[in-house]
């Protein structure tokens, strides 16, 4: 019994040394979206398309679900407007050089930076070294078509419908 647990205990110690941050271990790498990927078709909309992904996805109270919680933005489900403000041209926390949606660049969002997992090519001008975890959390990334929407929408100027 003890010798399992310190067996499972050298292995967490060896895992959280082969993690080395939020990456889980791999390599950190710019995301480009796939060759055949058109950011202007189709349209998308705030509040029939991304509203419902936020959701589902992203307001939890543990996660942007509780207004003055510790992850910086407030995502209230049900109220796109409140959600729209709050994210629009936002100064993210861990970067202040970077808004949460930058309308028309989708490179420069921190949203979408965290979404598709490569913000951590940004650490060193995040606060404390570190921009964070990938969102959603525990490395379970959205699915390829709802970041394409969310890419789509800030591409095409992030506008409030």
């Amino acid at each position: 019994m003890r010798l399992s647990f310190v067996l499972s205990l050298a292995t967490i110690v060896a895992s959280a040394i082969a993690c080395n941050g939020s990456d889980g271990g791999r390599t950190c790498t710019e995301y480009n979206p796939p060759a055949g990927f058109d950011p202007q078709t189709p349209t998308v909309t705030f509040k029939a398309d991304i509203a419902p992904i936020f959701d589902l996805s992203c307001a939890f109270t543990a996660c942007h679900g509780t207004n003055g919680n510790p992850n910086g933005v407030y995502l209230p489900k049900g109220d796109p407007a409140l959600m729209y403000t709050n994210i629009f041209d936002v100064r993210a926390s861990k970067l202040p050089t970077m808004s949460f949606v930058k309308p028309g660049d989708p490179k420069q969002s921190f949203l979408m930076r965290k979404l598709d997992g490569d913000h951590c090519t940004l650490d060193a001008q995040c606060t404390n070294g570190s921009c964070g975890d990938r969102m959603p959390r525990n490395d379970e990334s959205l699915p390829d078509a709802d970041r394409d929407k969310i890419r789509r929408w800030i591409a095409q100027g992030a506008k409030n419908d």
